[in-house]
């Protein structure tokens, strides 16, 4: 198959260059803070502006009472508090006047000091007191409260400050408030420095900052086109781009220069010196397949070699208490089960408590979650410490269902965290791994690379892996594709289960699954089952066939909630059809605007109370409270519902399946609606009943894997609306995309 070209390099960026018009500027001092998130400084603060009070909202951060701010942004009118002003950029000086002083002081703004210390600062030195404190801290000893220590931390808490202030203020201007605030978080006060050093490292190390976005800040330093650091800063973003698009953990030379000399505008030899340079520093790493030269970055480079290393150990080491007479063991299950295992899942449970590493892979209906029970019985009896998880909240939580053991998600069971300004973390690793002795993962389809590799890294050597997932649906979102690589290498045990059980037989969902994936036409006019097609042609038809079957057929024909109970999956975001344009439909239909409900818009997004909404970034650090127990961390793909809208502390309460958690507004971009969502976002997920808008699309997402999964979505119920040809097409398109990935290779498969 051919390979995939990258899509033009203005598309993977972010928008986001500062094209914004000048808009009203405003000066004076603050009154009141009113709200201030310290995490990204959004505040709500009261500013006198020449006597008038007036309103300010937006990303001020180290803004306090007394300041003396200038803002610039725009008038809007709250529904509830009226008349604001939303700052888009905010300037803030230091207070001068002993008055000013005074009240900078006495608000908290530095810590350790109050009003009454304030108070006998200020009668000490008046106004030369802030240049006391910054140039002469050990003065302050001189007033009764203070000692030396307590003086140096109030230096310190002011050098952080006015530090902040001043990287805000420079950067603020180029990429916006909160970006600066990211970019103060990420590098202190060294800040400026290091940036002007090598404005390139924005876009490895800042979120919301790309290639684009820094190479123009470059261009106003007068960086050359052809600095090396630009050329290397090109390169790392084609090869990152490449991994999130197209699934690449490595991309071919001839393919990565060329992109290269087409994204930077220089010459083919300068791209393939800097390579060079690069190779040398290790900052890219080569490697050769046959006569093809591919290139990878450190971080995917070093997880394929740990994920083959690591495999292979635990494959070659005997489990911690293998099983003995495990065959007869199966056979007193099944008389205490009631149940007849297949012979492939009974050589699946045996190669579980057998062996150090099984592989276990089959489509619905043909008892994968039976293998688990029987494994997890055997396990319990034995008296050996077990783990369940999975890539997706949704998953995991299907996964305890089905077994009646807890499982949890991947990035819960390593402890996953942000260390501030430095990116995700894992708390268990190799330094501190999980203490079980068996590990199961269920839906390991959707795992890419980087999440595998974290994941072996805290697994100790002699543990038992067994890893379950259907190789027919679509690979991971990120890059990589490891349970077909693992597969494919032929070093593990690997069990593949086929047989549809008798129960299952019954459903035409499971039937048609199953017809799909042997490229076989699915039975589209099967009365009074659980798969039905209704044909409609031309968008419009199809839409509103869809609407109302959420709305009003299916749950009356059913007697269901269509809010918990159904689910919309499209191929796609974009179109008529696609989820951006039938989630307000969907919205109205079934949540529509209504006296008691509040509302909050963002851009060009409406969330309202009782929305169903989606959490599209993984934010490790949100607060959730379930049941008077807090934990953190919501996920991408995480579903939950809208229970408040909070326009006087403006934040909105979420429910994501009994956890509840406060998005300030700052925030609110990391949310979507989710009454239609994509089947790559569905994947890992079950639904009772799902919709599934069949219409045109491109064709290289018009294939057998991506019907496949869509149908597999849905566990009492499927309707799919549109063309009929369109089911016969995707069928008989078996062409999945090719992920350039050296795992297999590294395995010896």
């Amino acid at each position: 198959m051919a390979q995939q070209e990258l899509f033009p390099a203005s598309e993977l960026e972010e928008r986001g260059r500062d094209g914004r018009k000048e808009g009203t500027f405003l000066q004076g001092s603050i009154d009141e803070v009113v709200f201030c998130n310290e995490d990204n400084g959004y505040s709500v603060c009261v500013l006198n502006c020449m006597g008038e009070p007036i309103t300010l909202v937006g990303t001020m951060p180290t803004v306090g009472a007394g300041d003396t701010v200038k803002v610039r942004g725009v008038w809007t009118v709250h529904p509830t508090y009226g008349r604001q002003f939303k700052v888009e950029y905010f300037e803030k000086e230091m207070p001068t006047s002993a008055e000013a002083i005074f009240k900078y002081l006495s608000s908290g703004t530095l810590k350790g000091i109050g009003p009454v210390l304030a108070q006998r600062i200020i009668e000490a030195y008046g106004p030369e007191t802030l240049d006391v404190i910054e140039h002469h801290p050990r003065w302050l000893c001189d007033i009764k409260g203070i000692s030396p220590k307590k003086a140096d931390a109030i230096h310190d808490a002011y050098e952080e400050q006015f530090g902040m202030r001043t990287v805000v203020m420079h950067f603020g201007q180029v990429f916006g408030t909160s970006t600066a605030v990211r970019i103060y978080k990420r590098y202190g006060n060294a800040a400026i420095e290091l940036v002007e050093r090598n404005p390139y490292r924005l876009c490895a190390e800042i979120d919301g900052i790309g290639f684009e976005r820094a190479d123009a800040y470059a261009e106003t330093l007068g960086i050359e086109k052809d600095a090396e650091e630009r050329i290397a800063a090109g390169i790392l973003h084609l090869l990152n781009a490449a991994s999130y698009q197209l699934g690449y953990c490595r991309m071919p030379e001839e393919m990565l220069v060329r992109n290269a000399v087409g994204l930077l505008s220089v010459a083919p030899e300068t791209v393939k010196r800097t390579l060079s340079e690069m190779t040398l520093r290790k900052d890219v790493f080569p490697s050769k397949d046959e006569s093809t030269t591919y290139y990878a970055t450190k971080e995917l480079y070093e997880a394929e070699h740990l994920i083959a290393k690591k495999m292979l150990l635990l494959a070659s080491e005997k489990p911690p208490l293998p099983l003995v007479g495990a065959e007869a063991r199966i056979v007193g299950l099944e008389k205490e089960n009631g149940i007849e295992y297949a012979d492939e899942q009974k050589e699946a449970i045996v190669s579980a408590v057998t062996k150090g590493v099984t592989i276990v892979t089959g489509g619905p209906g043909t008892g994968k979650t039976t293998v688990i029970k029987a494994i997890l019985q055997i396990l319990d009896e034995l008296k050996i410490s077990c783990a369940l998880a999975a890539p997706t909240g949704r998953a995991a939580k299907r996964m305890s269902e089905a077994s009646g053991k807890e499982a949890k998600t991947i990035h819960r069971l390593l402890e996953a965290g942000y260390a501030d300004g430095k990116g995700l973390r894992f708390a268990k690793n190799e330094d501190d791994p999980l203490p079980y002795k068996v590990l199961i993962i269920d839906e390991t389809s959707m795992v890419d690379t980087l999440l595998m590799s974290a994941l072996l890294r805290a697994v100790k050597p002699g543990t038992s892996l067994v890893l379950i997932g259907d190789v027919d649906q679509l690979p991971p979102v990120g890059p990589g594709n490891c349970l077909n690589d693992l597969i494919a290498s032929d070093r593990f045990a690997v069990v593949r289960l086929q047989h549809i059980f008798r129960q299952a037989e019954q459903s035409l969902i499971i039937v048609n699954a199953h017809r799909i994936n042997r490229g076989e036409m699915p039975l589209l006019n099967v009365r009074n089952n659980d798969f039905f097609f209704l044909e409609r042609h031309g968008a419009d038809a199809i839409r509103e066939t869809v609407l109302e079957l959420c709305k009003t057929r299916l749950p009356a024909r059913y007697g269901i909630d269509p809010m918990e109970d159904l689910q919309v999956v499209c191929w796609t975001r974009i179109g008529v059809l696609g989820t951006k344009e039938l989630n307000p439909a969907l919205q109205e239909a079934l949540n529509p605007a209504d006296l008691d409900k509040r509302e909050k818009k963002v851009g060009n997004k409406l969330f309202r109370e009782g929305d169903k909404v989606m959490q599209v970034r993984n934010n490790y650090d949100l607060v959730w409270e379930r049941d008077g127990q807090e934990g953190s961390g919501i996920f991408n793909g995480d579903i939950g519902r809208i229970l408040l809208i909070n326009k006087q502390g403006e934040y909105i309460k979420v429910d994501f399946d009994g956890r509840i958690c406060d998005y300030d507004y700052s925030l609110l971009e990391d949310l979507e609606l989710a009454y239609a969502i994509t089947t790559h976002k569905s994947q890992g997920s079950e639904y009772r009943m799902v919709v599934i808008p069949s219409f045109n699309t491109v064709p290289q997402m018009q294939t057998r894997n991506l019907l496949y999964t869509a149908v597999t979505r849905a566990k009492e119920l499927v309707c799919m609306v549109g063309d009929p040809r369109l089911p016969e097409r995707m069928t008989g398109n078996d062409s999945r995309p090719v992920r350039l990935t050296e795992l297999k290779t590294l395995l010896g498969g």
